[in-house]
């Protein structure tokens, strides 16, 4: 195989075949049952089979959607034929059972909200860019009704710091904004979004979340998991008026 493949090609191509490795068949068992041609053969690899018997092997062969071998990349080549798609993994690493393995996104986020940071490749941004990819979004969306980003990543900006209330206000002062942190914990909101959820500089944290401050003791607009539970409540969100898609379904 000649052209270079990329990690994504790698794994779309193995997905298939790690997902059935607890029913597949293994070294010896099936392939010569099923002929000697393997549909698809991975090699020069790092492969943890999870497996006592055979802990580690550089390559395995597919047929049918079933592991048909595992074993050193010379005895694996030994199953290429001319149909079979192969791929040098470079020793990359190849674990059975991780498809999509830890991804908070549904579909409706990707397709309609605002990505402030790239999910899936290293991408560094700048708080200037998030705050024009928002207020864009807040030009098209009625006043009072959420600005929400989200895959903010503090380890990709440019600028080295956090967001914070005052980035955000520049987005807008007529519509609540937030802004998602890709880990899941916490949220960053503009001075409309603590009005409006009737946050201020003497709410204290709650159990379980943190409402953050300054240097000065005025909120900064960082806030941690269960403290934002005030803000689901606080406005219109764009999920609870944008018409449903011939796609969704209601609950």
């Amino acid at each position: 195989m000649n052209r270079r493949n990329s990690r994504r090609e790698f794994l779309n191509l193995t997905g298939a075949g790690i997902a059935t490795l607890i029913g597949g068949a293994w070294p010896g068992t099936s392939a010569a049952a099923e002929g000697p041609d393997a549909d698809l053969v991975v090699f020069n690899a790092r492969v943890y089979t999870v497996d006592p018997r055979t802990p580690k092997v550089e390559a395995f062969a597919v047929k049918a959607g079933r592991f048909t071998a595992l074993g050193s990349t010379a005895e694996i080549k030994a199953l290429i034929g001319k149909g079979t798609q192969t791929f040098d993994a470079k020793r990359m690493m190849v674990v059975p059972g991780f498809i999509d393995c830890h991804n908070h996104a549904p579909g409706d986020v990707l397709l309609f909200e605002v990505i402030v940071g790239n999910p899936y490749v290293v991408e560094f941004v700048t708080i200037d860019s998030i705050v024009e990819k928002l207020r864009a979004k807040a030009a098209q969306t009625p006043p009072g009704t959420w600005v929400e980003g989200y895959f903010f990543d503090d380890t990709k900006v440019k600028d080295n710091r956090l967001l914070n209330v005052h980035d955000l206000d520049k987005v807008s002062k007529d519509h609540p904004v937030v802004v998602h942190h890709r880990g899941g914990h916490t949220s960053f909101y503009n001075s409309k979004a603590l009005e409006m959820a009737d946050i201020n500089n003497n709410t204290p944290n709650p159990p379980g979340g943190t409402y953050d401050r300054d240097a000065n003791g005025a909120l900064n607009g960082r806030v941690t998991d269960r403290a934002r539970a005030p803000f689901n409540r606080a406005g219109i969100h764009l999920q609870t008026v944008r018409p449903l898609r011939r796609y969704e379904r209601t609950p």
